[in-house]
Order: C-alpha cells, then structure tokens, then sequence
C-alpha cells in the first residue's frame, strides 16, 4: 500500500506540468469500437503530453493518419521523440519506410524538409513519407524487441507531463484496427488519482526503461538500424500469425552478437591461455586501515584457519565486502575457482549481487532463472567455462532453499574445480533440510551471520559450526558504533495491555502450565508451541501501541519526517492496517514493504530507491527487512513488533546504525513499544512479572549502549520501574 499527494495537496506545479489532468474525464475502460479511444484518449494525451512512448506487439503507419491533430501538436510543440518498441514483424510497406527513414532522406517532399513542420494534413496524406521523415529528422525512434520462443506483445502507451502522468494500456495494438475497428478492450490510469494508478504507471515506466535500455532477460532489444543492417525486421500479414520458430530463428540472429564464437580446438600438446581475470578487490575499499580495518583482521583469520570458519560481525560492519575480499584471497592461491552465495531472501539475494559486480565479476543470479531444468542448464553452462578456462572465476548466487535442494547438490557437486560456500546470514541454514543433508563437497566455507547462535536450538548451532568450522573472528556492535556504525538514541514507549487482553494472557497461561508436559527434555511438541506463539502475540498486537504510535506522530514535523522504518508483527495482518491507516491520516507517504512486495523484485527495487531518494516518508515492515538488506538511508524507526527472539531485535537495531554520507546521517533514533500488564503500581502476580521481565531483557539490551540512557527521557528511569515491578516485592 502506498499514499501519494492528490490533485488537491502537495506541492503546487506550475501549469504546464499539469496539463495531462485536463484527460481527467477520460473514463477508466474503453472498449473498442463502442467507445471513441481515438478522439477521447489518444488525441488529447498527445496535444498536452511533454513526452510520449509506446510498446506494441504490431504497428502499422496508416495508425498516423488517425492520430494526425494529437500527433502533429506533440511532434512542433515539444523538443521531445516519441519512443516506440515494436515486434519485428510489419507490413511490406513499412518495413521500406523504416529503411527509408534511416538511410534516404529524400523520401519526402523538399518543401517539407525545409519546414521542419508536420501538419495534419500531412501526416493524414502521406502516412509512409511522414514515418521515414520523423525517423529522418529524430523525431521518432523505433527499437525491436525479440523473444526467445514468443511474441513481444503488450498494448502500452505512456504519455508524460512534469511529475503526472497518463497511460493507455489493454488488448490494443498499434494499428488503425487495433484502435479503431477490432473489439478490444483498453484500460486508463492516471498518476495524480490514487496509489493504485501511481503504481500502474510507475511500473508501466520502468519495464518500459527497461526494454528500452535492454536490460530483460528474457527479451532481446535492439536499435531499429541494427535491425535493418541484421535483416531482423520481417514481413507480416494479419492472415498469417507468426510461428515459435520464425521467433526463435529471429531471436537467434539478434543475439549472434552476444554469442562467442565457437572454439577452435586444440593440439593435444597445447598448453591453454588462461585469459587475464577480471575478478579484483575494488581500488576504493579501504579494509587495512580507517573505519573499516577490521574487515582486514577478519579475512586474514579466515584464510589463516584453512579457508573455513564463521565470523560474527555486528549488522551493518561489511559483511558482504569483507566475505568477497576473503574470496579473492582464496582466489590467489586456488583456480579455477567456483563461488556460490547463499542468502535467505530475494532483496538481499539482489544486494549481493550488486556488491559482487564491484569485484568485477558478472554473477549468476540463479533465483531469475527459472525452473529446476533450466538452472541445471545455466549450472552445466557455469561448469563448462571453468572447465575450458574460459573464465578463471565464476560467482552464483542462490536461495537457502536452493542449496538445500538435490539438484543443486548434483549439479555442483559433479565440478571438478575449487569450491567456496559463502553463507549469508548462515542461522538460518541450522534447519532439519541443510542438517540431514549438508553440501560437503564445498572444499571452502564461509559463514556470516551478526547471531550465529540459534536462540533455544543447540543442536542446530552446533551442525552449523560442525560443518562452516568455529567462529574465527568477532566485531561486536559495541566495539563499531562509533567507528563504522552510527551512534542512536533509545526510547521507551510502554504500552499497557487492556482488561480483554490481560484475561487472554492469563488463560493461554493457565493452558501452558497445564502442558508442560509436551515439553519433556526438548523442544515443545506443535500444540504447546502454539500456546507460546498466541501468548507471545498478544503482545506484540496489543491495541494499545497503535494510540501510541498515533501520539508520538503528533509530536513529529511530519513535513520534515523521512528515512524512517516502522516495523509492525507478522502475527496478524491488523496492525500494519492500522499503521498504514495511522499514516494516511496524517498525510504521510509511504509504503508497506512485505513478503507480497518482495515476490516482485523490480517492485521492491522501486519501493527501496524512492525510499532512499526521499520521495517515500516512511516504510511498513514486517520481517523482511530484519535480515541484510542494505538501507543505509534509514534514520529512525517505531518498533511496534517487540519480539523475545534475539536475532531479531539485534538485526533491526542493526538497520538503524548503518552510515550513510549521502545524507549526512550521524545519529539514529529508535522507539520501542513494550507491551506491559494492567495495574503497574500494585502487587503483581507471578505471570504478570514473567510478561514484563520478558520485554525487560530486550530494553536492557538496547540501552545499554545508546547515548542517552541515562537522560531524564531516555530509557533508563523506565526500566528502573520494570525492574522494580519484575523482581520487587
């Protein structure tokens, strides 16, 4: 969920921005020919937008004339192209005009050419000579998008003017039929309506950006001129659709120039020449000396215990950089040498493979690829370029569930060179499906985790060590804060349960009490397990946090309010409703970031930067971000979700501290919201001071090492009267 300023808030634009919002009649839904797309929707977006693009499956130059009085008005009144992405497949007769348009000039008229001015009546007579003259004269540029085994087909136009913008998008292609004759059916969204518009278009945008700078995996892009000079472009008639094979042969030829050559083999007696690697430590990573020198120790620990062994490094001291830098080392003494990087979410999956190009190596995301075939393919691709010395040095990066997986084992496990296992946030990896079955035939273990000791689970803490080796290094948090990590404030928000919520704490007690038994001498049987989880989040739910949420808002400049995170629980979708509803009443944006969010990785990545960039206030969290994910931007955090579970705080505090220059973030602020029995001031029983000594632990924690503890509002004069009422009289 997001919020956004509407046409009546915010900041004033001046007018030209804002004259897409004269298509504010246009109706949500058209459906083709009942309804007049042309005249209503198309015509007007050109005469008032400042840009405009459009992605295709098909696309026929007689659409020109229909758009003639909108298309005429764009083309002399902006300075901008219009930006067209089409299949390879087109009409004989436009096929010439593209070709026309980038190598003869001459196709049009001479006075036409000496204007520089398409009118109406031009584009309305000469639809072909208009084309070739708008590529001519840049202002048309045309790309080709290609697939595999498929047809490029979406129906998208996009019109933009200042922050607004307005798009067109369904059943309909780019041809006089298509927007005119056929039954189809076309979709609006308008930016400055609601959330759900914005996003549309914001993600219409970006997978536009994306194909126009061709950066799909799937989908091969290329410049009109390079379709023509590759003979790409092939012609179409509506009678005859094209075949997988006519895609697949097409898509061949455009990728020709990405594909190595084939190899030339060798004598038997030839010695092979191993190409220069790229692989490198970057020249600005500091990591001997300055802020960041433990880094230094804790790769030379590493490679003095054998190449294996875990390091425990406080959330946000450079985890990430540190495990690579230790992979070159090992690197210099054995190659060809195969890095895999497992870590346990998709944005962190994503972040590790940003860090990993700065090491100047391509890695191979492996949770992008597809199924379980097509990433034995790719692995088998991995294996024969170390195999032939064709690359000295290949990173894959993957899901915990991955390295997990029997596919993954046999595919690496058959690699007949040096291995290195780098697992992030490597707690996790003590469960029963890397346990029972560990991938022994890593020769090299890194594990890194700020909490490598599984809380209330000793045997899954000791098949960690048992198999990465024992901790070789430790940085805690209190030796970076200060160094490589930011200073922060602490305050306490207790919150007192209601007289409803307080009776069901009592009577889930009662319950456990009366199941102690399935505990016996290990973990608590699925039952019993549930009694603590519905305790524990009664909690973490507790109404009351919501009114102090909406209190402490009303202390806050919310004009100035940014960077800042609040997480709510993951044991309830209700109260990160009404966080977010909190929010919207007080004219904040943001958005919520979850496990839905994170299943769509160019979503996240557009949540996160506009986060970063400011033009999101705040994020709602639950659990997605307590591991990894690097966003150094945020400064300030309501932390609704108190947990018993030490790796969790631990992490989330860990998000608070990391440094960011760019905004010049020197502190950070933290509230925590302690969900505490009724009646504080007298006698409490047994269960009750249980509850508070429960939330007392993780406040301890935290205030022990934030800068205003003993302040006359830090955390300190709170915890004295938790403490008196946990363990008084």
């Amino acid at each position: 969920m997001s919020h956004v300023q509407n046409a009546n808030g915010g900041d004033s634009q001046d007018t030209d921005a804002q004259k897409l919002r004269t298509l504010n009649d246009a109706k949500p839904l058209y459906f083709i020919p009942n309804d007049n797309l042309i005249d209503e929707v198309l015509v007007p977006a050109f005469q008032e937008a400042q840009k405009a693009s459009c992605m295709v499956g098909f696309f026929s130059s007689a659409v020109l004339a229909s758009l003639a009085p909108g298309l005429a008005t764009y083309i002399n009144s902006t300075t901008s192209t219009f930006r067209l992405i089409v299949s390879p497949f087109l009409r004989i007769e436009d096929m010439q005009a593209l070709k026309d348009g980038t190598a003869r000039p001459e196709v049009l008229a001479k006075d036409a050419l000496e204007q520089l001015l398409v009118t109406e009546d031009l584009l309305r007579q000469h639809t072909l000579r208009c084309l070739a003259y708008l590529l001519h004269a840049g202002r048309l540029e045309v790309q080709i998008a290609l697939m595999e085994d498929a047809l490029f087909h979406p129906k998208v136009w996009i019109f933009e003017a200042g922050k607004d913008a307005f798009a067109a998008h369904g059943s309909s292609n780019m041809t006089n039929a298509g927007i005119a004759r056929n039954f189809e059916q076309v979709t609006i969204s308008k930016s400055w309506v609601d959330p759900t518009q914005n996003y549309i278009i914001e993600k219409l945008r970006y997978q536009f950006s994306r194909l126009w700078e061709n950066k799909e995996d799937n989908c091969v892009v290329v410049s009109l001129p390079t379709a023509i000079k590759d003979k790409i472009l092939r012609a179409f008639s509506s009678e005859y659709a094209p075949t997988e094979d006519e895609c697949r042969a097409l898509y061949a030829q455009a990728m020709q120039q990405s594909v190595p050559q084939p190899e030339v083999p060798m004598p038997d007696d030839a010695t092979p020449v191993r190409p220069k690697p790229s692989f490198s430590i970057p020249a600005w990573l500091k990591f001997d000396e300055g802020p960041f020198e433990h880094q230094g120790r804790a790769i030379r620990a590493w490679c003095d215990a054998g190449f294996r062994g875990v390091l425990e490094m406080a959330t946000g001291s450079g985890k990430t950089l540190t495990s690579m830098i230790g992979a070159y080392r090992l690197f210099e003494t054995a190659s060809p040498l195969l890095i895999v990087v497992a870590a346990p979410y998709i944005p962190l999956i994503q972040q590790w493979c940003d860090e990993i190009e700065s090491f100047g190596v391509k890695p191979v995301n492996l949770t992008t690829v597809g199924n379980a075939a097509a990433r034995s393919r790719v692995l088998q691709q991995v294996k024969r370029r170390l195999r032939l010395s064709l690359s000295q040095v290949e990173v894959v990066v993957i899901s915990h569930d991955t390295l997990c997986s029997q596919e993954f084992h046999d595919a690496v496990g058959a690699f007949d060179c040096a291995r290195l296992l780098v697992a992030d946030e490597a707690h996790n990896l003590g469960r029963e499906a890397f346990v029972s079955h560990p991938p022994d035939f890593f020769e090299h273990r890194l594990a890194l985790s700020a909490t490598p000791v599984r809380q209330y689970d000793p045997d899954g803490t000791d098949a960690i060590f048992a198999f990465f080796g024992d901790v070789v290094f430790r940085f805690t948090l209190e030796e970076a804060i200060g160094r490589c990590l930011v200073e922060y404030d602490y305050y306490l928000c207790p919150v007192t349960l209601t007289a409803t919520e307080m009776d069901a704490w009592y009577e889930l007690t009662v319950k456990i009490k009366q199941n102690t038994w399935r505990q016996g001498d290990g973990a608590p049987d699925e039952y019993l397990t549930k009694l603590y989880r519905d305790r524990r989040a009664l909690l973490e739910t507790a109404h009351g946090k919501i009114d102090a949420l909406r209190a402490l808002l009303n202390k806050e400049d919310l004009k100035t309010l940014k960077h800042t995170l609040i997480y709510a629980t993951d044991k309830g979708p209700a109260q990160l409703s009404e966080v977010n509803r909190a929010l919207l009443d007080n004219g904040v944006l943001f958005h919520q970031l979850t496990s839905e969010e994170t299943h769509d990785r160019e979503n996240t990545a557009r949540i996160i930067r506009s986060f970063q960039e400011g033009e999101l206030q705040v994020l709602t969290a639950k659990r997605v971000l307590d591991e990894g994910v690097n966003i150094p931007q945020i400064c300030k955090a309501f932390i609704l979700a108190s947990t018993t579970v030490e790796r969790q705080w631990i992490q989330r505090r860990g998000r608070l501290l990391r440094t960011c220059r760019s905004i010049g973030k020197t502190y950070s602020v933290i509230y925590d919201f302690l969900a505490l029995p009724p009646l504080m001031g007298e006698s409490l029983d047994k269960e009750a001071r249980a509850l508070i000594r429960s939330e007392l632990r993780r406040a301890q924690e935290f205030a022990s090492l934030a800068r205003n503890a003993g302040k006359p509002d830090g955390p300190l004069p709170v915890i004295d009267q938790l403490v008196n009422a946990a363990f008084g009289e």
